[in-house]
């Protein structure tokens, strides 16, 4: 009689195992324009997004909040995009991302000319109106 309830029991877990195993686990169904972006879901590489029109990258995932992000590069410009998706349940999410100029990298940005160099800051005769900061000269 003990091995049968064992058995039993056995079996109520497995199959009580292999539904949790496949709860909450959705696919997302992700396309990018302009196509050919890497794509990363909550910094993790997971494919690039198809050339052909009407192809999805299919990724699966578990239930929760995913950050996806979209990077490529064309013709030396960076091209950017990222999406906050929440997955509940089973199905497929169809995720559009729409990739954008990427604001100027750092490397692009102009250096403290050689004069500078070697001289404390108070000697460089750098005065508030001949400083410009990106984004920030009003």
């Amino acid at each position: 009689m003990t091995c049968k309830h064992w058995v039993i029991l056995s079996g109520i877990a497995l199959a009580f195992g292999i539904q949790i195993v496949f709860a909450g686990e959705a696919w997302l169904a992700i396309t990018s324009d302009p196509s050919g972006a890497t794509i990363s879901v909550d910094n993790a590489y997971r494919g690039v997004t198809p050339q052909h029109p009407g192809d999805v990258l299919r990724i699966r995932v578990s239930e929760g909040t995913r950050k996806i992000n979209a990077h490529t590069r064309i013709d030396g410009q960076d091209y950017a995009a990222q999406k906050i998706v929440t997955v509940r349940g089973t199905g497929e999410i169809a995720v559009k991302l729409q990739l954008r100029a990427e604001s100027v990298s750092a490397s692009v940005v102009p250096v403290a000319p050689t004069s500078y160099i070697g001289k404390p800051w108070y000697e460089w005769n750098i005065l508030p109106g001949n400083v410009e900061v990106p984004g920030r000269n009003f």
